[in-house]
C-alpha cells in the first residue's frame, strides 16, 4: 500500500501556468482580489507551510478519478486535458486519497455523486488505518470532515475521499499525536467553515502535532484531515522555473475549478 495525498500549490488566478506552457505574468492586485483561491506561505512554530485557501462560494471543489467513459485519468496532464475538453480551467489540484496497487482507492471515493470505491472500516498498518481516520466530503451544505466510522453512504455526498488519521475533529487534536515524534512532509485539508477550506503542504518535514496545531491555531479550522505528502505532487506549484512538477500516476484528485454555473 502507498500512502498518498498532497496538496495543491495555487497561485493567484492570473498566474496559473498550463502544464504544457510557460508561466503567465504575476497577477495584478486587482486580479488577485478577483480570484476564488488564495495562496501564501506562512510561518508557524518556526516552520514554513504552503497554504491554499478556497472560497466555495466562488469556486468548484471536486473529487475526480475518471472521465465520463469511466477511464481513470491518473496524471495531472490527463486531468487538465480532460477538464479543458469540458470547457473548464484548472485552478488547483492535488492527488487526493490513499490508494492500493493498481491505483485503486483504499477508502471511499465519490465523484459527482457516484461512489467509485466504498468506505473502508478495516484496521491495518499505516496512516490510513490510524484511527480515528476520516472522510472529507462536499454536499449541498458545503464542505465537512467526519469520522469514517460515522460516515453513511446514504447521506449521498456529491464528493468524498477517505484518508487518515484525522488531525482535528470538533476542535480536538488526535490523541496519539503527543507521543508521535517522527517528522515527514505533511499535507492535509482543513474546514474553517462549510464554504471555506484550506489545503496545506509543509515546506519541510514536521511533526503531526505541529501540523494539526497549524490548522487549529493559524487557520481557524475545527476539522482537518491528513492526506500525506511524502511523494507530493501539486498544481500549480510554487514557481520553479515557471513549470509544474506533476510527475507520477495517482488514483484520484482534489480539484479546484471556476464556479460552475
Amino acid at each position: 500500500m502507498r500512502v498518498l495525498g498532497i496538496v495543491v500549490w495555487a497561485l493567484a488566478l492570473g498566474a496559473v501556468p498550463s502544464l504544457a506552457g510557460e508561466a503567465k505574468p504575476p497577477a495584478t492586485s486587482k486580479e488577485a482580489q478577483a480570484s476564488p483561491i488564495e495562496a501564501r506561505t506562512v510561518r508557524f512554530q518556526d516552520e514554513s507551510f504552503h497554504v491554499v485557501t478556497v472560497d466555495l462560494k466562488r469556486a468548484s471543489v471536486r473529487l475526480i478519478r475518471q472521465d465520463e467513459q469511466g477511464h481513470a485519468l491518473e496524471t495531472f496532464e490527463a486531468l487538465e486535458k480532460w477538464l479543458s475538453k469540458q470547457g473548464e480551467s484548472l485552478l488547483a489540484a492535488t492527488n487526493a486519497g490513499i490508494f492500493e496497487p493498481g491505483l485503486v482507492p483504499t477508502g471511499v471515493f465519490v465523484q459527482d455523486g457516484r461512489e467509485l470505491a466504498p468506505i473502508n472500516p478495516k484496521t491495518g498498518q499505516g496512516n490510513f488505518f490510524w484511527k480515528p481516520n476520516g472522510v472529507f466530503l462536499l454536499g449541498s451544505e458545503g464542505a465537512r470532515i467526519v469520522d469514517a466510522s460515522q460516515y453513511r453512504g446514504d447521506s449521498k455526498p456529491r464528493q468524498a475521499t477517505q484518508s487518515g488519521p484525522l488531525l482535528l475533529l470538533a476542535g480536538q487534536m488526535h490523541p496519539g499525536f503527543k507521543d508521535s515524534k517522527g517528522t515527514a512532509t505533511r499535507s492535509g485539508v482543513g474546514v474553517e467553515n462549510p464554504q471555506r477550506i484550506h489545503i496545506v503542504l509543509s515546506a519541510a518535514p514536521v511533526r503531526l502535532e505541529t501540523f494539526a496545531e497549524l490548522f487549529r491555531t493559524q487557520l481557524g479550522c475545527s476539522d482537518a484531515l491528513y492526506l500525506d505528502g511524502n511523494i507530493s505532487r501539486l498544481y500549480p506549484p510554487a514557481l520553479q522555473g515557471g513549470r509544474a512538477d506533476t510527475a507520477g500516476s495517482f488514483s484520484g484528485f482534489l480539484v479546484v475549478t471556476p464556479l460552475r454555473k
